[in-house]
């Protein structure tokens, strides 16, 4: 009796682990963008399976990197990407600053990884609830000169967006902040993509938003 309650277990445990694994198996074949999408699939339906989160990976991964994608998002400690997407060690070139805004440095950074890593995808991911934002739908009279710190640098940045012009021509800011949001999400989207090193490798780019009230990622 003993023994088939043991044998019975060992099957159950095979069968657990074959059904654990088969999701990694066909993320191979995925592209790029399916591979994100169904990683924040699984965050969502709560299967994730933390790929490449272990000491193997390390090793695997110490003499040189080959991430699939470049994410650029906000620094907002509810946006983790590996997290979000279910990515693990050498799957994403992240780049995160407060707004995902596109300076000459984050640019330089993106460039890199298409250059010399090979990314095959550049994701920009704002997210709703967006302090950035937040901060430019406050200045209500664009005073952000008035104090000159460094948090009025990013209000100044957002300000002078061609696309949250257009977009506070249609909507009061106050009232739009997910359109404000959108926007800034399309400003940076559209700057990486009038980038003559990203054109010349015909780099794809999308941009995404997250809802940090229900962990979900939708494309734009």
């Amino acid at each position: 009796m003993r023994k088939i309650v043991l044998a019975t277990l060992i099957v159950v445990t095979l069968i657990s682990c074959k059904k654990e694994k088969a999701p990694i198996s066909i993320e191979k074949n995925q592209t790029p963008l399916e591979k994100l999408v169904a990683g924040n699939k699984r965050f969502l339906d709560e299967k994730t399976i933390h790929p490449h989160q272990n000491k193997n990976s390390v090793l695997k991964n110490q003499n040189g990197q080959h991430p699939f994608a470049v994410i650029v998002t906000c620094s907002d400690s509810r946006v983790a990407p590996e997290i979000l997407f279910d990515q693990g060690i050498g799957d994403l070139f992240v780049i995160r600053n407060a707004g995902n805004l596109i300076s000459d440095i984050d640019m330089g950074s993106i460039e890199y990884a298409v250059e010399h890593l090979d990314a095959k995808l550049i994701v920009v991911l704002g997210h709703t609830e967006c302090g950035a934002i937040k901060a430019y739908v406050g200045d209500k009279n664009n005073d952000y000169q008035k104090h000159r710190n460094h948090i009025d640098d990013i209000v100044e940045t957002i300000t002078n967006e061609q696309e949250e012009k257009q977009e506070e021509k249609l909507h009061p800011k106050e009232t739009n902040i997910l359109g404000c949001i959108n926007a800034n999400i399309e400003h940076s989207t559209k700057t990486i993509a009038n980038n003559p090193i990203i054109k010349e490798h015909k780099t794809k780019i999308i941009a995404m938003r997250y809802d940090v009230h229900t962990g979900k990622i939708v494309l734009l």
